[in-house]
C-alpha cells in the first residue's frame, strides 16, 4: 500500500480536492493495525518543491506527520484543511520522532482556514521564517489517543532542522519565525503551550512569534523570547489584542525569556484569564530578561471572575524551576 505522498524537485504544484467533506485521504484506524508500521499515511512529504498548494480536503489516521513541508520548499500553502487523529508510539516498533499534523520548515508558508485535532505531539511545528497561520475556524484539540501519556504543543516553534548560519565563527542553527493572527488554539493540555516560541540555547537563533487578535490557551498560554538583532532580517516577537489562558494554576498564561532591549516587539492590549486560585503573584513571568526591557501597554488580568486592578509582571526566580 502506498501510505506516502512524496513531492519532490517539483515547482507550482497545487492539489486541490472538492471539500473536507468530498476529498478524504485516509489511513487505517489504529485499533485495526495489526502492526505499527501498517498504521496510517505518512501523507503529503514536499521536499525541495517550493509553491506548493494543498486545498479543500481532509487528511485522516496519519502517523509521523499529515503534512511535512521540506525546509528548502519554500512558499508553502495549506488552506481550507481538516487533519485528524495522528498514530503513533516511541515504546515498540517504529519510533515515530515529534509527531504532528504539520512540519512547516520552509520560509513564507501560509496555514490558512484550517482545523486541526488529536495531533501527536504538537499540532503544528514551524521552523521556517515568516510561517503565517490565520483563520477564524483554526482550532488545535489536544485530546488525542495515544499509546503515551506525552502531549506536546498547540503550536511549537524550534529549530530548523536542516539551515545552519555561520556568525562570528559560530555556527548557529536557524529557528523559526511565527505570524499567528484571528486564531483560535486550545491544547486542552495542562503540561504544555498553547505557542510555545521558547529559547532553545546559545547555538540556536530564537525563535520569535508574533500573536494578534487571537484566543490562545493551554497548561501555559504563550512561552516567547526575543532578540534585538536577529539574523537574517527584521522580526520581533509581539502579542496584540488577544485573549491568553492559562490551565495550570502554578503556571503563567505568558511566560517570556531572554527578551532583549532595544527591540521594538510589545505585550500590547491583551486579556490574560487565570483560574479563581492561580497561584501567581501577576499573570507574566520573565526569565532572564533585561530588566524593563519589555514593554507592556493596556492589558488586563482576571482570577477567576475577578478583574485585577494591577497589571504586571514578574521576574522567575529560578528559572528551570518551572516546568515547560
Amino acid at each position: 500500500m502506498v501510505d506516502v505522498l512524496k513531492v519532490k524537485g517539483f515547482t507550482n504544484i497545487s492539489f486541490i480536492g472538492q471539500g473536507t467533506d468530498k476529498t478524504i485521504l485516509e489511513g487505517i484506524d489504529v485499533s485495526e493495525a495489526e502492526n505499527i508500521s501498517e498504521w496510517s499515511l505518512w501523507c503529503f512529504d514536499i521536499l525541495n518543491s517550493p509553491n506548493i498548494t494543498v486545498k479543500n480536503l481532509q487528511i485522516r489516521r496519519f502517523r509521523r506527520w499529515g503534512i511535512r513541508v521540506g525546509s528548502t520548499s519554500n512558499n508553502f500553502l495549506g488552506y481550507n484543511l481538516y487533519i485528524d487523529s495522528c498514530g503513533w508510539t516511541s515504546q515498540i516498533g517504529e519510533v515515530m520522532l515529534s509527531p504532528c499534523a504539520v512540519k512547516l520548515f520552509g520560509d513564507n508558508g501560509h496555514i490558512g482556514q484550517t482545523q486541526i485535532m488529536n495531533s501527536g505531539w504538537d499540532g503544528m511545528q514551524v521552523g521556517g521564517y515568516y510561517v503565517l497561520v490565520d483563520s477564524k475556524y483554526y482550532l488545535l484539540d489536544r485530546k488525542r489517543r495515544s499509546w503515551r501519556n506525552t502531549s506536546g504543543d498547540g503550536i511549537h516553534v524550534f529549530h530548523n532542522p536542516d539551515i545552519t548560519f555561520t556568525v562570528d565563527n559560530v555556527i548557529l542553527k536557524k529557528a523559526g519565525r511565527l505570524i499567528v493572527r484571528d486564531c483560535v488554539i486550545d491544547t486542552v493540555e495542562a503540561k504544555k503551550s498553547g505557542i510555545e516560541a521558547g529559547y532553545l540555547g546559545e547555538e540556536t537563533e530564537k525563535p520569535m512569534i508574533q500573536v494578534y487578535d487571537s484566543y490562545i490557551t493551554g497548561g501555559k498560554g504563550i512561552g516567547v523570547t526575543q532578540n534585538a538583532n536577529p539574523v537574517g532580517g527584521a522580526f520581533y516577537s509581539t502579542i496584540e489584542n488577544s485573549t491568553i489562558v492559562n490551565l495550570e494554576v502554578n503556571r503563567y498564561p505568558l511566560r517570556i525569556e531572554n527578551w532583549d532591549a532595544g527591540t521594538p516587539g510589545k505585550i500590547k492590549n491583551n486579556i490574560f484569564l487565570c483560574q479563581a486560585n492561580y497561584s501567581k503573584n501577576c499573570p507574566v513571568g520573565e526569565c532572564n530578561t533585561i530588566p524593563n526591557s519589555v514593554t507592556y501597554e493596556n492589558n488586563r488580568w482576571k482570577k477567576g471572575d475577578d478583574w485585577q486592578l494591577i497589571f504586571c509582571s514578574e521576574q522567575i526566580p529560578n528559572c528551570t524551576s518551572e516546568e515547560d
